[in-house]
C-alpha cells in the first residue's frame, strides 16, 4: 500500500497538484489506505512538517531522513522517487529470495525430520537385531548428528540475537561502524551509505551549498538518525580546521573512494554532479551483489542437502555392508 500512495503521490505532484490537493484527490479515488491518508491529512492539519507525517504514516527512519533533507534542498519528488525505487528494489529481491531459498529450506528441514526419525526409530530397531555394532563410528552419526545439527542452529540464532542487542546498545556512529566490520553484509552497508550520503550531499551541492551550511542542514534531521550523528562529528571537525575529505577516512562505514571524490570535486567546482553520479553507480553495484548472492543461494543449499543426504546414507548401511561380508569371509 505505500508503494502505492507513493507512486500516486510523485503522479499528482509532477503534473502540477500541491502536496493537499494530492491528498484530496487520493481521499476522493478511495482506493489507498485510509490509515496513511489520515496520517497526512490530521499531522498537516495540526501544523505537522510532511517529514514528520511520513513517519507516522509507516515509513522507516531511514526514508523520513531523506524527506527531511528533501525539506531543506527542495528535491521533493526526486527523494520520493529514489524512496520509491529503493522499495520496489527491495520487494523484488525479498520475493527473489524466497522463490530461491524456500524449497531448499523444505528440502532441508525434509532432512532434519528423517535424521530425527532414524534416530528415535530407526535406530533402535537396528541395534535390536544385532546387524550393526553398537561401537560403529556411524551409529554415533546417527544418534548424535540430528542434536549437533539442532544445536549449529540454535548457535547461529544466539550470535544473530546478541548482535542485534549489542549494536542496539552502541551510538548510531559506533553501530554504523560495527556493521561495515560484519563478514558479507559488511561491504554492502559501506556501498548502501555511502551511495546514500553522496546523493544527499550531491544534491546540495549542486544547488551550490557550502560544507558547512550541508552540515548545519544535516544537524537539524532526525537526532537519533545516522546523518545528523555524522553531522555533528564533522561539523566539530571543520571548526577545529581539520579537511572534510580527511575526516571522511576516520569513518569504517564510508568507502574511501567517497573522501577522494570529495577532494577532487572541491577542487574541480563539479562536487554535486560527480557525488550525484557516483551515488548511481554505487546503487547499481549493490543491486548486482545482491542478486549475485541470490543465484549462488540455492546451489549452495542444494549442496548441503545432498552431502547431508549422502552422509545419512553412508551411516545407514555402510555397518550393514561390513557385517554382511564379515558374514561371507
Amino acid at each position: 500500500m505505500r508503494e502505492q500512495f507513493l507512486e500516486m503521490l510523485i503522479s499528482l505532484l509532477e503534473n502540477g497538484f500541491s502536496l493537499q490537493e494530492s491528498l484530496a484527490v487520493m481521499q476522493r479515488n478511495q482506493q489507498f489506505s485510509w490509515e496513511i491518508l489520515q496520517c497526512f491529512t490530521s499531522g498537516l492539519a495540526k501544523g505537522a512538517s510532511f517529514s514528520e507525517c511520513f513517519y507516522q504514516a509507516g515509513f522507516s527512519l531511514a526514508e523520513t531522513t531523506q524527506v527531511q533533507l528533501a525539506d531543506i534542498h527542495g528535491n521533493i519528488v526526486v527523494t520520493l522517487k529514489n524512496i520509491l525505487n529503493t522499495m520496489q528494489i527491495l520487494r523484488k529481491q525479498k520475493k527473489e529470495l524466497s522463490k530461491v531459498a524456500s524449497y531448499p529450506l523444505l528440502l532441508f528441514l525434509f532432512v532434519l525430520a528423517l535424521l530425527f526419525a532414524m534416530r528415535f526409530f530407526l535406530l533402535p530397531s537396528l541395534l535390536q537385531s544385532g546387524m550393526i555394532e553398537t561401537s560403529h563410528w556411524s551409529i554415533w552419526l546417527i544418534a548424535y548428528g540430528p542434536f549437533i545439527m539442532v544445536g549449529f542452529i540454535l548457535i547461529i540464532l544466539c550470535l544473530l540475537v546478541a548482535g542485534w542487542w549489542y549494536a542496539k546498545q552502541q551510538t548510531v556512529i559506533d553501530r554504523g561502524v560495527f556493521l561495515a566490520g560484519l563478514p558479507f553484509i559488511g561491504f554492502l552497508y559501506k556501498m548502501y551509505q555511502t551511495s546514500y550520503f553522496a546523493l544527499e550531499w550531491g544534491k546540495m551541492f549542486k544547488q551550490g551549498l557550502e560544507a558547512r551550511q550541508i552540515l548545519g542542514f544535516m544537524e537539524s534531521v532526525n537526532p537519533h538518525s545516522l546523518v545528523a550523528s555524522l553531522a555533528r562529528e564533522l561539523n566539530d571537525a571543520l571548526s577545529k580546521g581539520n579537511s572534510l575529505a580527511k575526516e571522511l577516512e576516520s569513518y569504517p562505514f564510508l568507502l574511501p573512494e567517497f573522501s577522494l571524490i570529495i577532494l577532487q570535486g572541491e577542487v574541480k567546482g563539479k562536487l554535486g554532479e560527480e557525488l550525484l553520479l557516483y551515488s548511481q553507480l554505487l546503487t547499481k553495484r549493490i543491486v548486482e551483489k545482491i542478486e549475485g548472492w541470490i543465484q549462488w543461494i540455492q546451489p549452495l543449499v542444494f549442496l548441503f542437502v545432498a552431502v547431508l543426504i549422502m552422509a545419512i546414507y553412508i551411516a545407514m548401511f555402510l555397518p550393514m555392508y561390513e557385517n554382511v561380508g564379515g558374514i561371507m569371509k
